[in-house]
């Protein structure tokens, strides 16, 4: 399963970093990658996209009201350099939170959770067992 996704993150260095990261994912392709929140958005509204890295702190927006934003449902894994704004994304329905800086292991981790997730809960008959265990 190859999942497209996006990167929103106000650094160029942190871009980068996670840019190159992901491109050595097997499982995942990126479509883009931005440190302009609103143009992440219009691609997030706009693509086929399954999956956004968003970035806590920016200076225009934050990434929670900027995932507000987003008008059709994607997977989000939320990343900051403060470990305050954990809870906070997984109430907002994120599906993981990753500290800065961003290493490959823990990308991984954060894609196999969803993998795992969408192989459970993509069939309503997977959902019932599980919910029944």
């Amino acid at each position: 399963m190859l999942l497209n996704i996006i990167v929103i993150d106000d650094s160029p260095m942190q871009l980068l970093m996670s840019s190159k990261l992901i491109q050595q994912n097997k499982r995942l392709k990126l479509l883009g990658a931005f440190t302009n929140p609103f143009l992440g958005l219009r691609a997030v509204n706009t693509m086929d996209v399954d999956i956004v890295l968003l970035d806590v702190e920016m200076p225009e927006i934050d990434g929670f009201s900027l995932k507000k934003m987003f008008k059709k449902p994607v997977e989000v894994i939320m990343n900051s350099t403060r470990p305050i704004f954990e809870l906070q994304a997984y109430s907002q329905g994120a599906i993981d939170f990753i500290n800065k800086p961003l290493n490959g292991k823990r990308l991984d981790s954060a894609v196999s959770k969803l993998v795992q997730e969408v192989t459970v809960f993509g069939d309503p008959e997977k959902v019932c067992t599980a919910l029944a265990s």
